[in-house]
């Protein structure tokens, strides 16, 4: 069975008992002290069992792709994208190589590491019907220094099946200018 399907059907059982319990705790002839005690005795049990499940991922070792999931990026550059008149906007061109099925469900975790070490991370979730998906991500007033850009791209396939694929790049945007606060888009 799928990782994701399994998961939601594991939940969705787990929550369907809770609230029989609930129901008949609710139900009984007791006092509403001792209801209450056992209601939260019960949330108590819910969330400790939602906190300890742990789901195990099988992942490809580093460079290694499955079922022709592959990540590339096609583009990386600095440009004026907000049109307030500097060029501190970054804008990352990537495509998705999925393979040959229907439908996916993939996610991507999108970085830019500035020269000073600091980092903007991205989660991004797709839903495709296309066996090539290609994103144009944005990160607005992100290009405020000078000196070798890092983007990196980390992503899995959820389904048909799990795949994972990485790939990065650097480029050097010249000098850095203030803009406003960061933003980031994806179109």
């Amino acid at each position: 069975m799928h990782f994701l399907q399994q998961t939601i059907n594991t939940s969705f059982v787990f929550l369907q008992q809770w609230l029989r319990i609930m129901t008949l705790a609710t139900s009984s002839r007791r006092s509403p002290r001792s209801r209450r005690i056992q209601r939260i005795f019960l949330v108590g049990i819910l969330l400790i069992a939602l906190l300890f499940v742990v789901n195990v991922r099988t992942v490809s070792a580093a460079g290694e792709t499955e079922q022709g999931f592959q990540v590339t990026i096609e583009d990386a550059l600095y440009t004026d994208l907000d049109g307030d008149g500097y060029e501190d906007d970054v804008f990352v061109y990537v495509r998705f190589d999925l393979g040959e099925f229907c439908y996916y469900e993939f996610a991507y975790i999108i970085t830019l590491t500035l020269p000073s070490g600091a980092e903007y991370a991205y989660l991004v979730y797709v839903w495709a019907w296309a066996d090539y998906v290609y994103t144009n991500n944005l990160f607005i007033d992100h290009a405020t220094e000078s000196g070798d850009y890092q983007v990196y791209v980390d992503a899995i396939l959820i389904i048909p099946e799990d795949a994972t694929d990485s790939q990065s790049c650097i480029f050097d945007p010249p000098g850095g200018s203030e803009g406003g606060p960061p933003a980031f888009h994806v179109y």
